[in-house]
């Protein structure tokens, strides 16, 4: 399964991320108050769907990489590798 994880966003007097996988389609978390909570949970879902060998994670940096790989998940492609982090 293929998961993409946005950018943390400031939106309505705080802050947060979305995710998008194509069975569960566009998800928002929580909207934080301050960004390092937000930052928190997003660095905390990531390591959780990490250890999971059965999803491939892809973290994006910017608000319109993620809005670009949805469209190519939606539509039946594939996500091209990426270099892990360190």
């Amino acid at each position: 399964m293929d998961m993409l994880i946005g950018p943390l966003l400031e939106r309505n007097g705080g802050y947060g991320y979305d995710t998008f996988t194509v069975a569960e389609g566009l998800r928002s978390s929580f909207r934080y108050l301050r960004v390092d909570a937000a930052r928190y949970d997003q660095r905390a879902l990531i390591a959780e769907a990490r250890s999971d060998s059965r999803c491939n994670v892809r973290i994006c940096e910017t608000q319109g990489e993620f809005e670009q790989l949805i469209e190519a998940l939606r539509g039946g492609d594939t996500l091209p590798e990426t270099a892990e982090p360190p």
